[in-house]
């Protein structure tokens, strides 16, 4: 909050100084006095200063739920929820507050995993996520982002040890300051990827070879044919490939665009897929190539078996199975120079030809703005000097962008930089006045 806002006379006194007594208020009426005094100056602000306005706002929301939380564990610590009848405290919390008993528990664990602790000496004990709790507090974070790291820090294996768990703590930690808790519940997923490549431990007994998923089908009385099911997580990527690149809208002309909804194309998709598998012959394209599903691995731990690799969409399979696919896949090799950056290929040209949209994917492998996870077949290649101001069509120039990103890097002021194969964007002055800039750790 600005010095500006807050009255000395709100916050001062609660001495007796040579005659001149100053009044003390409680905690809450200074706050709401100074809410107040911030709700009048809101009014009075310029175009200019509103943004930092609204930034100020949400960090001190976010300080605010930090104290929240230290309240919380002392009423944990002290049983007061006991004491006055209650199970526990969380039912408290939900009677009191009218949270739902979802509400109510996340905050009493938010509190028991970021508040101070005392040990029954008295002694004040560090919080069990001690970064996070630090960027609460200052309001970098939000309970959103909490969420997100509570749990991924919940679903680390028992035998991982602490240095690692503590790394991973504070890697989500400074992320949660640049991501939303979607793309941060993405960097979870990823992590936890890497601390645990292998799962669960295989069980002893023999157990049958598990389904590839589910599908229900039944007869409307409508007439039409109900679909209901599920795939399993490895199969999720090649069946979106095919669906996705179907799917795409496609505009009678110019001026008469696709009016299907999202769920009407993917209907058409699946239909022209059966088609396809019918026929077996001329399969869609993606810059000349057929939808294919692409794995990313270590070259060491596809010649090993040993390690992860990952599929479109971010799913992890072991190096095994990616072996085992490779058995009897078409494998396209990208030359990498010596800092791992794809060699440039091609000339010149406004279209992205496939060789170089190939070594894009090998560099970026999806969409590469910071939390996205688009897969290569959901993306465009964008100049990050457009064409138009003389930027050549090579890998040094491009990057891969999703629909939706394409649009908002062209519209809202990112700049992009592309050095030693690495690609970092820059946000507009309005999200973030320091302008830091901006990778995509789903792609590290």
């Amino acid at each position: 909050m600005s010095a500006a806002l807050v009255s000395p006379e709100i916050v001062r006194g609660g001495c007796d100084n040579g005659g001149v007594t100053e009044t003390q208020l409680e905690p809450r009426q200074g706050i709401a006095a100074c809410l107040d005094q911030w709700r009048r100056s809101i009014v009075d602000c310029d175009d200019a200063g509103l943004p930092d306005q609204v930034r100020d706002i949400e960090s001190v929301s976010r300080m605010v739920y930090s104290v929240m939380l230290d309240a919380v564990v002392e009423l944990e610590s002290r049983n007061i929820a006991v004491t006055a009848g209650f199970r526990n405290t969380k039912q408290l919390l939900a009677g009191m507050l009218n949270l739902s008993p979802t509400e109510a528990g996340s905050r009493v664990t938010h509190a028991i995993q970021l508040a101070s602790r005392r040990a029954l000496t008295g002694e004040v004990l560090a919080p069990v996520l001690p970064n996070t709790a630090a960027a609460l507090a200052v309001g970098e974070i939000g309970p959103a982002q909490v969420r997100v790291i509570t749990e991924t820090m919940s679903a680390i294996p028992t035998d991982v040890s602490a240095t690692d768990r503590d790394a991973a703590e504070a890697e989500l930690a400074r992320h949660a300051r640049s991501f939303n808790s979607t793309s941060l519940h993405r960097i979870g997923q990823h992590i936890l990827a890497h601390l645990d490549p292998d799962g669960p431990e295989p069980r002893d007994e023999p157990h049958p070879t598990p389904a590839a998923g589910e599908l229900r089908l039944w007869d409307r009385r409508d007439g039409r044919l109900g679909l209901e099911g599920y795939l399993e997580p490895e199969h999720r990527a090649a069946f979106r490939s095919l669906i996705d690149q179907l799917a795409a809208p496609r505009p009678a002309t110019d001026a008469i665009p696709d009016e299907r909804t999202t769920p009407q194309r993917n209907a058409d998709a699946l239909l022209e897929i059966c088609g396809l598998a019918r026929a077996a012959q001329d399969c869609p394209s993606t810059a000349g190539e057929p939808p294919h599903l692409t794995v990313t691995i270590d070259w060491d731990a596809l010649r090993t078996g040993l390690g992860i690799a990952t599929l479109d969409y971010g799913t992890h399979i072991s190096a095994a199975q990616a072996r085992q696919w490779a058995c009897d896949a078409k494998i396209i090799p990208v030359v990498l120079g010596g800092k791992s950056e794809p060699l440039d290929v091609g000339r010149a040209m406004r279209t992205v030809p496939l060789s170089i949209r190939r070594a894009l994917v090998a560099r970026d492998r999806g969409c590469a703005f910071p939390g996205c996870d688009r897969p290569p077949g959901m993306c465009q290649a964008h100049h990050a000097r457009h064409w138009i101001d003389n930027g050549e069509t090579s890998v040094k120039n491009c990057v891969l962008l999703c629909e939706v990103h394409h649009r908002h890097v062209h519209h809202t002021g990112w700049e992009i930089l592309i050095h030693h194969g690495h690609v970092e964007f820059i946000p507009p002055a309005i999200l973030d006045p320091t302008r830091t800039p901006r990778h995509n750790p789903l792609r590290c």
